[in-house]
């Protein structure tokens, strides 16, 4: 598939959504983990290429993952689905639990086949997302410091999480 034909793609749907402010209807839930879980709390992490995809917080200004609470009666995957797709505007499958952050926060990893990795490494939240989120950055996990996170102590479970993933990754090559 050609680069310009993913760079259409995904600024086609950004233009469809482009035109609301209210945040559309997640899609469905699409996991291959059914693993019921004890926090309260959930987020993705996003792995492309060398980089992670994080979002930029409006009120502190600093990188966190795309993630938050559950609703009631939602499990903790559907959970990350649904805040990454509020928060990114991107439809990821979640996988494996790949750590709990000291704050209770379960990390999982999350596939996107987006052409993400054509975008520059900061690019516009979708308008929904615009009351929370500054901005969609792709950073290195290893060059960033925990002064850069929106919660320093998740810098550790981060650079782990991002390291099983690439592990795995590694491994099915």
């Amino acid at each position: 598939m050609s680069i310009n034909f993913r760079l259409s793609s995904i600024l086609v749907v950004l233009t469809l959504f482009g035109c609301t402010k209210t945040v559309p209807e997640a899609p469905f839930c699409r996991s291959t983990n059914n693993d019921e879980h004890t926090q309260s709390a959930a987020a993705c992490i996003i792995k492309v290429q060398s980089k992670a995809l994080l979002i930029k917080h409006r009120l502190s200004n600093r990188l966190d993952f795309p993630g938050g609470g559950k609703k009631d009666g939602e499990s903790l995957v559907c959970a990350a689905h649904r805040e990454t797709w509020e928060e990114t505007g991107f439809n990821v499958e979640v996988g494996e639990k790949l750590a709990v952050t000291q704050n209770g926060l379960a990390l999982f990893e999350c596939t996107l086949n987006a052409g993400v990795e054509h975008l520059p490494d900061v690019f516009d939240a979708p308008p929904w997302a615009k009351l929370e989120v500054i901005e969609l950055v792709q950073a290195d996990p290893f060059l960033l410091t925990h002064i850069e996170l929106r919660f320093p102590d998740d810098l550790i479970a981060f650079r782990d999480s991002f390291n099983k993933i690439k592990h795995r990754q590694s491994q099915q090559e």
